[in-house]
């Protein structure tokens, strides 16, 4: 039984929404709050502080960081909120990493099988959880990889079940917030301390049956809510590219494409043909992306001397660096994990707030001005605030 309570909370997401604003200091671009003509985000609650020696001081190969926050008024309960793109290469070269990729993994530390699954197994079926490549490296060098590595921070965590964990994050970091949701909730190890998600403005992490078992173990149960503004385009992305080959089996789709159980030349299969080309064609672009930011990755992973202490798992770990880890394999197992598709959709308890349409009144060029937390905050507070 969870300790959080389940249930959208408005006093819950401000709290949050403020932390997360906390981990854009003092990067690239701040589109948190340093924007002209973006309303401010104030300072989390006094009694939230930020926990220095549970957070990295620096951040990983694609530029993605986090913090984690402690309630000094109750010390079980804390925050970890992941911060989104910063105006780096590395950070927008992760939004772009769209193959979808499979959602289950495993590989060893020191002989301990760590398990990397983001979804249930679906065995028999023709489509399976597919989640952003982009997204899912993201959070597999924050779990392995900077100063205060995440994986050892879970386990940390969740020795105690009492402890009450938040998971947050804004725009990329909201998305790869859910796929720790997913990785949390699908752990014998994370999962006996309680979660309770809130994201805001995530783009799209993956396939709709990824969408599905997301939904199904934390938003069904009041534990996870997407926070998306009517007039932000970021929610909208990855545009979804839904072919024959995406649609679950058996259906009348797929026959209708193979021009020998059906006549050549007629509109229904010239139709079907086309969406599949299309789909066909947009992937080997994305993979040869894939395969080179990997083969990048691989380069500066090999050059890493990170430890990773845990006592908290079923087999402690008392350290290993990472590349005799497996850090270096599962790169490549993600690599040859592409599905044919680009099939994205929306994940978590959509919880609209609706923006007033148009641009910043003190920058036109603005074209993330539906995207700052600053208005997220100031469309949150109207529509669910007291």
């Amino acid at each position: 039984m969870t300790g959080m309570v389940p249930g959208f909370d408005f006093a819950e997401a401000k709290t949050l929404l403020c932390i997360e604003q906390q981990t854009y200091e003092g990067t690239p671009n701040n589109p948190a709050s340093t924007t002209a003509g973006v309303p401010p985000v104030p300072a989390p609650p006094g009694n939230w502080q930020r926990k220095a020696d549970l957070t990295p001081t620096r951040a990983t190969l694609l530029d993605n960081y986090w913090e984690v926050w402690q309630n000094q008024d109750r010390p079980n309960r804390y925050a970890i909120a992941v911060r989104g793109t910063v105006k780096t290469p590395a950070s927008i070269l992760a939004d772009l990493l769209l193959p979808v990729v499979k959602a289950r993994y495993e590989f060893s530390i020191a002989g301990t099988t760590v398990a990397f699954n983001l979804a249930r197994e679906e065995p028999g079926s023709d489509i399976v959880a597919g989640v952003h490549a982009g997204f899912t490296l993201s959070l597999l060098l924050m779990l392995l990889t900077t100063d205060v590595p995440l994986l050892p921070t879970l386990a940390q965590l969740s020795l105690d079940p009492a402890n009450e964990i938040y998971v947050t994050g804004h725009s990329q970091g909201a998305s790869i917030a859910q796929l720790l949701t997913s990785f949390v909730r699908h752990s014998d190890d994370f999962s006996k301390a309680s979660y309770k998600t809130y994201v805001f403005a995530p783009a799209k992490p993956g396939n709709d049956h990824y969408v599905y078992d997301l939904d199904r173990i934390a938003a069904v149960e009041g534990l996870s809510f997407a926070v998306v503004n009517s007039q932000d385009w970021v929610p909208q992305v990855p545009l979804t590219l839904e072919g024959p080959l995406s649609v679950n089996t058996p259906n009348p789709l797929r026959p209708y494409s193979n021009p020998r159980l059906q006549s050549a030349g007629t509109d229904v299969q010239s139709t079907l043909q086309a969406a599949s080309g299309a789909e066909d064609a947009a992937l080997p672009a994305w993979r040869d992306r894939l395969d080179t930011m990997i083969a990048s990755l691989k380069d500066e992973v090999g050059k890493l001397d990170i430890k990773l202490p845990m006592t908290g798992l079923s087999t402690p770990i008392t350290g290993v660096d990472l590349e005799s880890g497996g850090l270096l394999r599962i790169l490549d197992m993600i690599k040859d994990a592409v599905l044919p598709t680009l099939n994205y959709a929306k994940g978590g308890a959509v919880t609209p707030v609706f923006g007033v349409a148009g641009a910043n009144p003190k920058d036109p060029k603005d074209y993330f001005w539906q995207h700052h937390l600053g208005n997220y905050l100031k469309y949150l507070e109207a529509g669910y605030g007291i």
